[in-house]
């Protein structure tokens, strides 16, 4: 019996060992730099926010919050959410980086310099300017995971002030 109990407990460590997720990819440090897609101009006060999700192990399919950070950029459009050791990181996924600012919509990253790893090496961040109400009622942001709120405060308020000042209401 202890024989079994011994090759069951090794088993889990192997599995959740090997469901761990390691790396600059996977915990930063994070930075880049924010501009206006159009102009190239850097972006100052953007929020930029870096969260991870856990799959659940289960019958059924299933995500729930593990962490996030954030932080807002300079004068120059410049960002850094530094790297932190990380414990118990089975199932934990790649990391989702949003970036908001009121009246834009990411436009897309470009790598430039090192080994082209997105958000580890320098990155830019392309933010195109929405326009019209009417763009800015389409590309409204969406919520996050209740469970990430606390974590990232300052963007989940700015969001929610541009929201209210848009109020858009049913417009999807």
């Amino acid at each position: 019996m202890a024989i079994l109990t011994r090759m069951a407990l090794c088993l889990v460590a192997l599995s959740l060992t090997a469901a761990c997720r390691m790396g600059q990819e996977q915990w930063g440090p994070f930075r880049g730099q924010v501009v206006d897609f159009d102009t190239g101009d850097p972006i100052a006060g953007a929020h930029v926010m870096v969260m991870w999700v856990r799959d659940r192990p289960s019958l059924h399919s299933g995500q729930s919050f593990y962490d996030a950070r954030e932080t807002v950029t300079d004068a120059a459009g410049r960002f850094e959410i530094p790297y932190e050791r990380r414990w118990m990181t089975a199932w934990v996924n790649a990391p989702r980086i949003d970036v908001f600012v009121p009246g834009y919509v990411t436009e897309g990253a470009a790598v430039v310099t090192g080994e082209g790893r997105p958000y580890v090496d320098p990155t830019f961040i392309g933010m195109r300017q929405l326009l019209t109400r009417d763009e800015q009622c389409k590309f409204e942001p969406l919520g996050l995971m209740a469970a990430a709120h606390s974590s990232v405060a300052s963007f989940v308020a700015a969001q929610d002030a541009y929201k209210a000042r848009l109020q858009c209401g049913d417009y999807r």
